[in-house]
């Protein structure tokens, strides 16, 4: 980190502005057109998947995403719609257990710890209440939080695949932690800015799938969806 506190920032056309140390790419977004801070969803910063709430700290070069760039926009879609997936699943049914929601080529899945199998109604009942999530425009927020301090979020929240999780991430990694409206997941990020900017997706099937894909583990409950823009 350098002891400046400017910093030099170089976009894609070679243009270069100077920045306080520490700026988000939602602010860059911002100095540049409101128009655009309105649009973006995320950013590339010296070939990273930049969230826009993260913190810039040394020169960089950065290019702002909006959903016009369909490879970082379906990855960020896809990416929330699997937290807005697990959170509508807890609200209609508090006691299921969440474990992880990765993206694929195709969309994404995420693995809940439930008993009964969800049923072909259950995933009309999921779809329609994220529609509800999504019309709420909730904005997404983002914290580092200290690794002690995430497994005594998630053992007081009775999340033990969230325990195991927390104490798998590397050391030199943050432990972040995401919040879509109220509800709350860990996650490396980024994600969209605000639940509103989701519109076309459809969960697809449901599956057994075994907690870390072993068979002497907790066989969990896989539910598939897709999503484009």
């Amino acid at each position: 980190m350098s002891h400046t506190s400017q910093i030099s920032l170089t976009f894609p056309d070679g243009a270069r502005r100077d920045y306080a140390a520490g700026v988000t790419a939602g602010e860059v977004a911002a100095s540049i057109a409101p128009g655009l801070a309105k649009k973006a969803i995320s950013a590339t910063v010296n070939g990273a998947h930049y969230d826009l709430q993260w913190p810039i700290h040394a020169d960089a070069s950065i290019a702002i995403h909006t959903l016009a760039d369909d490879a970082q926009a379906l990855e960020l879609i896809r990416h929330d719609l699997a937290h807005i997936m697990a959170r509508a699943v807890q609200e209609i049914w508090p006691d299921v257990k969440v474990t992880i929601g990765p993206v694929r080529d195709y969309g994404w899945f995420y693995d809940f710890d439930r008993k009964d199998p969800f049923s072909p109604e259950d995933l009309g009942a999921i779809e329609a209440k994220m529609k509800q999530i999504i019309n709420a425009r909730d904005p997404v927020r983002t914290e580092v939080w200290s690794r002690a301090d995430a497994i005594a979020h998630y053992e007081k929240a009775g999340e033990p695949y969230k325990v195991e999780l927390v104490h798998k991430i590397p050391a030199d990694q943050d432990i972040r932690m995401y919040w879509h409206g109220n509800w709350q997941d860990l996650c490396r990020g980024p994600h969209v800015p605000s639940t509103g900017k989701l519109k076309h997706f459809k969960l697809m099937k449901v599956a057994g799938a075994y907690w870390r894909g072993d068979s002497k583990n907790e066989m969990l409950q896989r539910i598939y969806g897709t999503a484009w823009t």
